[in-house]
């Protein structure tokens, strides 16, 4: 399957341009693009499936009552962390 592609311009530090081209030296890459598609492509396939999981995580919940209450007391109990954290940075 052919996709469209677009060209883009983007900054990346030297050290890793300098690993990516041995790579594609190498023949582990066809080139930096493929390297970025790739990586891009990884990136997205895991936010994709951390969402799917976090979906079916929070459908489980909603059908246990149990499990529903005790994420809603982590739930207070990290929120009054985070609170507290933000009351000690501010003084």
């Amino acid at each position: 399957m052919m996709m469209s592609t677009k060209p883009i311009t983007i900054t990346v530090d030297e050290d890793l341009h300098r690993y990516i081209q041995r790579e594609v030296e190498a023949g582990h890459v066809r080139s930096v693009s493929a390297f970025f598609n790739a990586a891009a492509a990884r990136a997205v396939r895991m936010d994709q499936e951390a969402d799917t999981a976090w979906k079916a995580a929070v459908e489980r919940a909603q059908q246990d009552d149990e499990a529903f209450e005790r994420g809603r007391r982590r739930a207070r109990r990290a929120r009054g962390v985070l609170l507290d954290r933000e009351t000690d940075s501010a003084g």
